[in-house]
């Protein structure tokens, strides 16, 4: 009988024991749980290239002819320096650019270099020519610093640097004054030559991607000072013009900003336990 007692009582032990053990809650380590990053914050640090277009206006309307020095007896006919109509001063540019930039908090730092074909003359109507003269920037370039400060995604920046272009300038063969009293025509030619000088202006960009951006600036070009001769061949008598090239600058650009190096989102990690 206290066997039969003793059995009963370990029986039920066994089983309030199981009952109580499935209410504990389980003791396995949980399944690997995939980290999701928070969205990067945007930053206009890295590497870009992009495409620009638009015009370029010629900034002095003014008469080369006024500081012209004559020698060997040359002097002009009356109405020489009377007139120097700038009849079309705009040309349009195409080009490219590429550059890198650094953020740092809400500074933008950087630097940038384009170049860009121009197409079209600026021809000026001038007294005493026989025709036109033309100047045409064929190619113009520019290395730049830039800063700014950013809002967000959102930059306005201020730039300045070193500028260089090809310079065609194409005249009238022909123009008439006097040597000694005597109607004599003076002669040129067309020239090709390389300026440098510098560039400055401002402007406005707008990341509507993470990497694509769009802009709008402003540069005033200063190409520096180029004289020109005009001689008889016959007396060698002629008189030399000073030409100053400056040009204001407006376009458009389109941007691709690379991740290379600095300012790549991190990407997933997994957690491991």
């Amino acid at each position: 009988m206290f066997r039969k007692i003793l059995m009963t009582t370990v029986a039920a032990s066994a089983m309030v024991g199981s009952a109580f053990a499935a209410d504990l809650p389980s003791r396995r380590p949980p399944p690997p749980v995939a980290y999701v990053p928070p969205v990067p914050i945007f930053t206009w640090t890295g590497f870009y290239i992009g495409v620009n277009g638009g015009g370029m206006f010629r900034a002095n309307n003014r008469d080369d002819f006024a500081n012209a020095a004559f020698f060997g007896g040359a002097a002009p006919v009356g109405g020489f320096v009377a007139s120097n109509n700038n009849s079309d001063n705009g040309r349009f540019l195409i080009g490219g650019q590429a550059g890198v930039n650094w953020q740092i908090n809400q500074f933008v730092l950087g630097i940038e270099g384009d170049g860009a074909a121009v197409l079209g003359q600026n021809h000026n109507n001038i007294t005493g020519f026989f025709g036109n003269n033309g100047r045409n920037t064929g190619f113009l370039g520019t290395v730049r610093g830039r800063g700014g400060i950013a809002f967000d995604r959102f930059l306005v920046y201020g730039t300045g640097g070193v500028a260089f272009g090809s310079n065609n300038n194409e005249w009238g063969n022909t123009f008439i004054g006097t040597v000694g009293g005597v109607p004599t025509i003076f002669t040129t030619n067309a020239n090709n030559n390389t300026r440098v000088g510098y560039a400055v202006g401002a402007g406005v960009e707008y990341a509507f991607l993470n990497n694509w951006s769009v802009k709008v600036e402003y540069l005033f070009v200063d190409l520096g000072r180029t004289n020109r001769s005009f001689l008889d061949p016959v007396t060698g008598a002629g008189f030399v013009i000073n030409h100053r090239e400056q040009d204001h600058v407006i376009r458009a650009g389109l941007n691709y900003k690379f991740n290379w190096g600095f300012g790549a989102a991190p990407g997933p990690v997994v957690a491991r336990y």
